[in-house]
C-alpha cells in the first residue's frame, strides 16, 4: 500500500473489471502491526470510503477489525468532494509539484481566471459534458482561447481519478480539435535581417535558437562550462523555468554540434567569464527573465520593420532548415531534444517556394 493512501481505499483491476478494496494497516491488541485487506461491501467509492473509515476507527479504538455481519452494517454515504476542495488540497499538494515551475504558474493563473468560479462548487463526480460545454461557451464569449482551460479541467479530473477520489472518468466532449497548423518559421531573409541588426545578449540568444535549436529556457540556463569551443559542441543539460533550474523539457541531456556561425558568436559571449557563469546575461550581468527576452525580441522586430514572430519560431526555423537540407527526421529529433518523433514530423512539409515551383510545372509541355 502506497504512503499516500491515507483513505484506506484502493482501486484494483481484476481482469477487465475494477474493484474497490479496503486496504489499511493497524496495531492489534498485542501491539503488532497488521494489514487488513478485503473487497468493499458496496462497490462505489463513497460507500467504500465510509466503510474504510468506520473500520479504521474501530481498529484504532479496539485493536481489531472483526466486523458485524454484513446485514447489520449500515453504510453512510461519504460527503461528496467538490472540485475546489480537491484542487486546494490533493491537487495542489500531490500533483502540482510534479509540473515545471512555468506550468504551475500557468495552471494557477487559469484557475483564477474563471475555472474555479465555474466548477468550484460542483462535486467532482457531478462534472459532466454539459458543464464543460457551458464553460467553453463563456470562454468563447470572452474571446478567450478554450484549449488551455479545458485541458486543465481534464488534467484535474484525471488526477482525481488517479488519486481514487473519482470512481470513473466522465465522458467529456472533444471541444479542442488536434491542431493541423504547420509550425510558423521565419524565412531565411528574416533570420538574416534579425542577426544583422541584433546586438549584445539578444544576438547571442537569437543565434543559439537559429543555429543550435535551443529553447528559450535552455538559452537562459546555458553556462560557460556547457560550451566546448575546442570540441565544437554544446552540452544541453539544464533550462530555466521561471527562475528555477530544471532539466531540459525532454528530461534528458543532449549534445549539439556548434555551427560555424554559432562558434563565432559564442567565442565572444563566453570571453573572460567563469565556468559557472551564464552565457546570456543582460544589464548588470544578470540572466534576463523570460518576459524580458520576449519583450526585447519583439521590440527589436518592430523597430526594424520585421514581421512579429514568437521567439520559439526561431527553433522552428532550425528544425525546418535541417530537414529541408537533407537531415533525417531522427537526427533532427535528437538535435532538437524532442521526446516524440511525431513532434519532429510536423516540420516535414513543403515550403512556399516548393509549392510555387510545383504549380509552375502545370503549364509546361502544353501546346
Amino acid at each position: 500500500m502506497g504512503m499516500k493512501n491515507v483513505t484506506g481505499v484502493r482501486k484494483v483491476a481484476r481482469g477487465r473489471k475494477p474493484r474497490w478494496v479496503l486496504d489499511f494497516r493497524f496495531t492489534d491488541k498485542q501491539g503488532v502491526r497488521q494489514r487488513f485487506r478485503r473487497d468493499a461491501t458496496v462497490q462505489t467509492y463513497a460507500s467504500a470510503l465510509a466503510e474504510a473509515k468506520r473500520l479504521m476507527s474501530k481498529a484504532a479504538e479496539t485493536g481489531t477489525v472483526e466486523d458485524d455481519p454484513v446485514e447489520h452494517v449500515e453504510v453512510s454515504p461519504a460527503p461528496k468532494v467538490t472540485f475546489a476542495a480537491f484542487v486546494d488540497d490533493a491537487f495542489e499538494k500531490l500533483f502540482m509539484p510534479r509540473y515545471r515551475p512555468a506550468t504551475q504558474v500557468r495552471y494557477r493563473a487559469l484557475l483564477r481566471q474563471g475555472l474555479l468560479g465555474h466548477f468550484g462548487k460542483l462535486a467532482l463526480e457531478d462534472v459532466g459534458a454539459m458543464d464543460v460545454r457551458a464553460f467553453a461557451a463563456t470562454l468563447q464569449a470572452r474571446r478567450v482561447q478554450v484549449k488551455g482551460p479545458i485541458n486543465l479541467v481534464r488534467t484535474i479530473l484525471r488526477a482525481a481519478f488517479d488519486a481514487g477520489v473519482l470512481a470513473r472518468l466522465p465522458e467529456l466532449p472533444q471541444l479542442v480539435k488536434p491542431s493541423k497548423k504547420l509550425p510558423d518559421a521565419p524565412s531565411d531573409e528574416e533570420v538574416t535581417a534579425m542577426l544583422t541588426t541584433a546586438t549584445g545578449w539578444l544576438k547571442t540568444a537569437i543565434t543559439l535558437a537559429v543555429f543550435g535549436g535551443l529553447r528559450q529556457g535552455e538559452i537562459r540556463g546555458l553556462e560557460v562550462r556547457d560550451v566546448d569551443l575546442v570540441g565544437g559542441r554544446l552540452l544541453i543539460r539544464r533550462a530555466l523555468s521561471e527562475d528555477t533550474e530544471v532539466t531540459p523539457k525532454s528530461g534528458h541531456d543532449r549534445v549539439v554540434p556548434i555551427a560555424p556561425e554559432l562558434h563565432a558568436e559564442l567565442t565572444e559571449a563566453v570571453r573572460s567569464k567563469l565556468p559557472r557563469a551564464r552565457v546570456v546575461v543582460g544589464e548588470g550581468g544578470t540572466t534576463p527573465v523570460r518576459q524580458r527576452v520576449l519583450g526585447v525580441y519583439k521590440a527589436h522586430l518592430a523597430k526594424h520593420g520585421l514581421k512579429e514572430r514568437s521567439f520559439h519560431s526561431l527553433r522552428h526555423y532550425f528544425c525546418s532548415v535541417l530537414l529541408r537540407r537533407g537531415a533525417s527526421v531522427e537526427v533532427v529529433r535528437i538535435l532538437a531534444g524532442h521526446s516524440d518523433l511525431k513532434v519532429t514530423q510536423r516540420y516535414v512539409h513543403a515550403g512556399a517556394s516548393e509549392l510555387e515551383t510545383a504549380i509552375s510545372t502545370l503549364g509546361s509541355g502544353r501546346t
